[in-house]
């Protein structure tokens, strides 16, 4: 009985290890690899019409904007970001940069208000209000 049990747990091993050993090294004797943190995985920067579409719909979640006020918004932000790219590459001093950079949010603003109704412009200034409050305390 003993013989037995031995012979059939030998046969069993004998059948499956290779089993074991091709799921970890693969039927071609390449093996897996098991490496954690070593791939360089190409980073996606965001595109233009990324920051557009996270702004235009954040927009459309507190404004409430209809579908044409939104794709106009849409359409503002990306036709100003080249501006604010420009402004943000270019070799001049911080202060400079903040000024240029309160211009043209300053126009955007402007674009951006002629599409909304008195209630949206409303609620557009004072999501502006707590936005400058918040940059003004970090």
């Amino acid at each position: 009985m003993k013989t037995r049990l031995i012979f059939i747990s030998i046969l069993f091993f004998a059948l499956y290890s290779n089993d074991a050993y091709s799921q970890y090294y693969g039927n071609n004797r390449s093996g897996v690899d098991r490496s954690i943190g070593n791939v360089q995985r190409p980073s996606k920067k965001p595109t233009k019409q990324d920051y557009a579409e996270s702004g235009s719909q954040y927009l459309t979640k507190e404004l409430k904007l209809d579908g044409l006020q939104q794709a106009a918004v849409k359409t503002i932000i990306i036709d100003n970001q080249g501006s604010i790219e420009e402004i943000a590459k270019s070799n001049i001093s911080n202060e400079e940069k903040r000024d240029k950079m309160l211009l043209v949010n300053d126009k955007i603003d402007k674009e951006i208000k002629r599409l909304l109704s008195p209630e949206q412009i409303e609620k557009y200034n004072k999501m502006k209000e707590e936005r400058e409050k918040k940059a003004l305390t970090n």
